[in-house]
């Protein structure tokens, strides 16, 4: 073969190789449509890759996209079914319709997804998202994988499968499944039980409560369930002083909290009914305490009356 032929074919290759450069230039460089904007939030969800989606533009919450971290199942086989902008608002008032179809936990969706134009490029709006509101049946909060939200608030949601949980899971058991669809709202029940390690949570705190309540005082402690009846032999007290033989046993019940079976040995130090210095001993079998308990998104908290 010639020199010159080589040339020509090299020649050829050359020219080809940069008009395929300067496509794929032009098509890196060039702004997606809405169509293809949509379809690139479509393929963050499938991955279920939360810094994809962010990278969308999408307006959506650090905790949102923390429990997309944790969802159970994605989209899968998104595609876009129709298209339809509308630009009669004037400038910078354009929007566009995408219709959507995919699957998630095995079922065949549809969706309406709407975009905007966002610092220059078609981004999908809040109706890429969905919201959820759940309830639960013990506790004031549930928990979407690792993110926790209060109980009763309508919190958005990437469209994924989730489970929720009762919060905190240390302590409280009870589980639900999810399915966050674009668009659409979702209530959600979580039938919630306590489990032992709240119980001893509780203890351990109402214990460290009552340590306090048994400290040497000069009057009695509120809120302890400490009842003395030292006014009928005493004009005034100087001084309490305490001895546990048996803290209180705790039983928790909804909101409420009741510990019984406490042994209380109280010293009281003052001046008698007759004026002279007196020292008096009262004991009691029957030490209980009464309250209120509630649990937060990392623990419980227990109010003595």
């Amino acid at each position: 073969m010639s020199t010159r032929r080589w040339w020509l074919i090299g020649g050829a290759a050359g020219l080809v190789a940069v008009a395929a450069g300067l496509w794929i230039w032009q098509s890196a460089g060039r702004t997606p449509t809405a169509e293809e904007a949509a379809l690139g939030y479509l393929r963050a969800l499938e991955a279920g890759d939360p810094v994809a989606v962010e990278a969308t533009g999408v307006d959506v919450s650090p905790e949102a996209l923390e429990a997309f971290a944790g969802a159970t199942d994605h989209l899968e086989h998104a595609e876009v079914t129709s298209v339809s902008a509308d630009d009669s608002g004037g400038a910078g008032d354009a929007t566009a319709t995408i219709e959507v179809s995919f699957r998630l936990g095995g079922e065949e969706h549809a969706a309406e997804l709407s975009l905007v134009p966002v610092d220059g490029r078609w981004t999908v709006d809040a109706s890429g998202l969905g919201t959820v509101t759940a309830t639960t049946t013990v506790g004031s909060f549930v928990a979407v994988g690792e993110t926790t939200v209060p109980a009763g608030r309508k919190t958005a949601l990437l469209p994924a499968a989730y489970t929720l949980s009762a919060a905190p899971a240390g302590l409280l058991d009870g589980r639900s499944p999810l399915a966050v669809l674009p668009g659409e709202d979702a209530e959600v029940a979580v039938e919630a039980s306590i489990l032992p390690e709240a119980i001893a949570a509780a203890q351990q705190q109402l214990d460290e409560h009552l340590a306090g309540c048994t400290a040497s005082a000069a009057a009695p402690p509120e809120g302890c369930g400490i009842t003395i009846p030292w006014g009928t032999e005493f004009r005034a007290a100087s001084e309490f002083r305490y001895r546990v033989e048996q803290l209180p046993t705790i039983a928790l019940a909804g909101t409420g909290f009741t510990a019984d079976g406490g042994v209380l040995v109280a010293t009281v130090t003052g001046t008698g009914q007759d004026g002279a210095a007196r020292t008096a001993t009262y004991r009691t079998e029957s030490w209980s305490v009464r309250g209120a308990v509630s649990f937060t998104g990392t623990g419980l908290v227990l109010t003595a009356w």
